[in-house]
């Protein structure tokens, strides 16, 4: 059931046109760089976005003028990820599943709060996401707790029925989307 919710929340996103992704990620910034969470966090943790997810790149360029840390995932065998520090874009290159990774060496673990910006094909009202299979976000938040995991997607992505959830699936605290953050 999973992956037929996954491949058609993936489709809707794919078919959205380029420049109505660019306006919703405009706003999906907007939104977040204007949250108190956001002002609050001396860390962001948060992933470089790919394909037709919403663009993070314009949050992480205004986390640094902020002063704020940046840090970004690493994947490793056995669902395994680990965040790094970046002080620039220059220091992510492609790396496992066509992802954007560090090539820095100084791992970060997020604590109360940092603002933790999560990917996903599909999310409900209940805070529950679908992401890309590999189970590495489910694992690292079983790992680390007590920092503000923020959803981040397009309206498109949010499903008004719950959507199926194992035991092994952690429920985000937020999702933000280009409405705003949803209730």
């Amino acid at each position: 059931m999973k992956k037929k919710l996954r491949k058609e929340a993936l489709t809707k996103r794919t078919e959205m046109p380029a420049e109505e992704r660019a306006e919703k990620s405009r706003r999906i910034t907007e939104h977040i760089l204007q949250s108190e969470v956001y002002q609050k966090a001396k860390s962001v943790f948060s992933f470089v976005s790919m394909g037709t997810e919403a663009e993070t790149r314009d949050i992480l360029k205004q986390a640094w003028k902020d002063g704020k840390i940046v840090a970004v995932p690493k994947t490793k065998q056995g669902r395994e990820m680990v965040f790094l520090k970046i002080e620039s874009l220059a220091d992510v290159k492609e790396g496992r599943f066509g992802v954007m990774e560090p090539v820095t060496q100084e791992e970060r673990i997020p604590k109360a709060g940092d603002l933790f910006l999560v990917p996903g094909a599909l999310f409900d009202r209940n805070k529950n996401r679908i992401g890309y299979g590999g189970g590495f976000y489910d694992t690292y938040f079983e790992k680390y707790q007590g920092y503000r995991k923020v959803g981040v997607a397009f309206s498109e992505q949010i499903s008004e029925t719950a959507i199926p959830m194992e035991e092994t699936d952690i429920p985000l605290d937020d999702i933000v989307t280009e409405n705003g953050w949803e209730e």
